[in-house]
């Protein structure tokens, strides 16, 4: 197996793309910020309007609605299949401008109803995926590069696309810094989260008391299936050097890579139950009405998919790992490097989960 591409090359690639992308235009409306209570650690995962699904979001959605005028809701509402929808980012604020409403720009109550939408709308992982992206980013609002890049937890946009309805097809997007969460809602039932972007820096923290692991169990179970192969299995499996981003993240819309890596079809039993494990801590970040569905629909095409991987266990180090088969895309990348100062060797991801058969919905 090759790796021959080093973390400061992969640095020096990440911090290129920041300095590139802050020449894009401003999209995102001027608010006021409002003073708040602590933000960090967001509320914990509560279901007032009972099971995680499209049901539960489409009261919590309301709810939270109902406490905007017609003007905001103007600012954070679009059409179905409005161009807005596709551009979304997983860069930090100071970089590209978000449409939406943020977390900063809520009231105290507005952020609760918002969290009790996030948490009608996911699983509890799903949740907890969100809960350490933004305590991460609460880790680096203290840094040296925070206000440049204006990395804050408050720094997370909402926006609706269609309204939200138990007959009509709806949907959410929700992201900021390393989170870009699309969720599609038809018939009353979550339809797909294609495109979606987890990512973290820093990936193992303490803050506030509290320890923290982000992002770091996608990378131990892609791991695991790597190391269940045999010497023939991972030398096909190989993805040859780590890129310098994920090839499929925001702005990649359409596009299907070329397949590389072991067909699963050349898998043991056991390897590929290692493989379904790996995939669902993606798929299992939406509510189980469709996850169950969704997985059950990978394991149907399950010898039509294939896994690539390069890098080894540790958390801190280059790694780069794809399973794509006919409806998904997913791709995990550890830079080996990190942005912050002050996350320096604690892990920086970037992974994204696609079905390019169903994008937002389509």
């Amino acid at each position: 197996m090759t790796m021959n591409v080093q973390p400061q090359a992969l640095f020096a690639a990440l911090i290129a793309t920041f300095l590139a992308a802050a020449s894009l235009p401003a999209v995102a409306h001027q608010a006021p910020v409002h003073e708040h209570t602590q933000l960090v650690p967001i509320p914990d995962y509560d279901l007032p309007y009972g099971p995680a699904g499209g049901a539960a979001a489409l009261q919590a959605a309301n709810a939270f609605l109902a406490t905007f005028d017609e003007t905001t809701k103007a600012q954070f509402m679009f059409e179905l299949d409005a161009q807005e929808r596709s551009e979304w980012s997983n860069l930090p604020a100071g970089i590209v401008n978000r449409i939406g409403i943020s977390v900063g720009e809520l009231s105290d109550d507005q952020r609760k109803q918002l969290f009790e939408f996030l948490a009608s709308s996911l699983s509890e992982d799903g949740y907890r995926r969100v809960m350490d992206v933004m305590a991460a980013e609460a880790f680096l609002s203290t840094d040296s590069r925070a206000k440049r890049l204006k990395w804050n937890p408050e720094n997370y946009w909402l926006s609706f696309y269609g309204t939200p309805s138990a007959d009509a097809p709806w949907g959410w997007q929700f992201g900021g810094h390393h989170l870009g969460l699309n969720l599609s809602i038809d018939g009353g039932n979550v339809k797909t989260m294609s495109p979606s972007f987890v990512g973290t820096e820093p990936a193992v923290f303490t803050l506030d008391g509290i320890d923290y692991e982000a992002v770091v169990d996608m990378h131990h179970a892609g791991h695991a299936v790597f190391a269940s192969l045999n010497d023939d299995q991972q030398a096909a499996a190989d993805a040859g050097s780590v890129p310098e981003d994920i090839r499929t993240g925001p702005g990649k819309d359409g596009f299907v890579p070329p397949i590389i890596g072991l067909s699963t079809a050349g898998m043991t039993d056991e390897q590929k139950t290692l493989l379904l494990d790996a995939i669902a801590k993606w798929v299992t970040i939406q509510p189980d009405e469709n996850a169950a569905r969704r997985m059950t629909d990978i394991e149907a095409e399950l010898d039509q998919i294939s896994f690539a991987w390069t890098g080894g266990n540790d958390v801190n180090s280059p790694v780069y790992m794809r399973i794509q088969g006919p409806t998904l895309i997913i791709e995990l990348l550890s830079t080996g490097g990190n942005v912050g100062q002050s996350a320096s060797g604690l892990g920086h991801y970037h992974t994204i989960y696609r079905n390019p058969t169903r994008e937002y919905g389509r």
